[in-house]
């Protein structure tokens, strides 16, 4: 479940997050493949392109036929427009929503034995002891998966998303987003006590581990091997955290839905360039694309 819980989690925090980065440069040899589609009807064309939102410093974000769809389209396509005003909203909003209730510290959501383990892991991790206290759950939780990846050298500023942002302005692209800020962070406020919980018992947990989760995950999403992707992304939240994958994937894809076939009634060439959990899957964007009678290809 974290590796899903991290992806959502990793964009929002991208500038805060490479402030404190120092990541070496990737080491990374071969073309990289990850999932390209097309969608077309008579007189339109959009690509959907699978992305993750952290990658190693200096890791590539495309190959030549991602690079070629890009400068193809008009307009482009992410989740939340990249520039400071977002990056700023984002920050302050995230520390708003996450504060703790009065009374109710961090700690009260958990048992002493579960506060030693969170209290050796944030030792380890360099954080001063009861640092977390005035967060909820889910920001906390979010706060200690995200931590060890930039330890080990991941680099939210060099996710893939950010990446096509920089190359997309660089060619005059028009840049449009699908949510803003306060429409992702409330996703997570909202969660029930139960799932904050959870997830933060997971984040204390797998912190140890997470590194190698999130390794494996990005060397699927390079290969471009979708059924991987589909595992280690989709397949045991829809199966253990049902309101996790309703709020994260189903009720998200559905919205953007509303707004790519709005946009499909027109003419030319659009790029969308969106989270790889977002695209595959029975609720991912190519599957509700095909099932609305387009003609969805895949670009190898």
């Amino acid at each position: 479940m974290m590796k899903a819980v991290f992806g959502v989690f990793a964009a929002f925090f991208a500038l805060a997050a490479s402030a404190c980065a120092q990541a070496p440069a990737a080491q990374q040899s071969g073309e990289i493949a990850p999932l390209l589609y097309a969608v077309r009807d008579a007189d339109s064309t959009m690509y959907l392109y699978g992305t993750v939102h952290v990658r190693p410093r200096g890791a590539d974000w495309a190959n030549d036929r991602v690079r070629a769809a890009i400068d193809e389209s008009s307009e482009i396509w992410t989740e939340l427009m990249m520039n400071p005003e977002t990056d700023q909203r984002t920050q302050v909003l995230a520390l708003q929503l996450g504060a703790a209730e009065p009374g109710r510290p961090l700690s009260s959501w958990l048992t002493p034995e579960e506060n030693a383990s969170l209290n050796a892991v944030t030792t380890r991790l360099g954080m001063p002891v009861g640092a977390l206290e005035p967060y909820k759950p889910w920001l906390a939780g979010l706060t200690l998966t995200l931590a060890p990846l930039i330890q080990a050298g991941y680099d939210p500023a060099s996710g893939v998303d950010r990446s096509i942002d920089a190359y997309g302005d660089n060619a005059g692209k028009t840049m449009r987003a699908l949510e803003t800020p306060d429409q992702q962070l409330t996703f997570f406020a909202n969660l029930s006590p139960e799932i904050q919980r959870e997830m933060l018992r997971e984040a204390v947990h797998e912190s140890a581990s997470v590194t190698t989760m999130i390794g494996e995950m990005s060397a699927a999403w390079e290969q471009g091997n979708e059924r991987t992707l589909e595992r280690a992304v989709i397949d045991d939240t829809r199966t253990d955290y049902p309101e996790l994958y309703q709020m994260l994937f189903v009720d998200r894809n559905n919205a953007w839905m509303t707004e790519l076939t709005r946009e499909m009634q027109g003419s030319g060439v659009d790029f969308v360039a969106v989270g790889a959990g977002h695209i595959i899957g029975s609720d991912g964007l190519v599957a509700q694309f095909r099932a609305r009678g387009y003609r969805v290809d895949r670009i190898r």
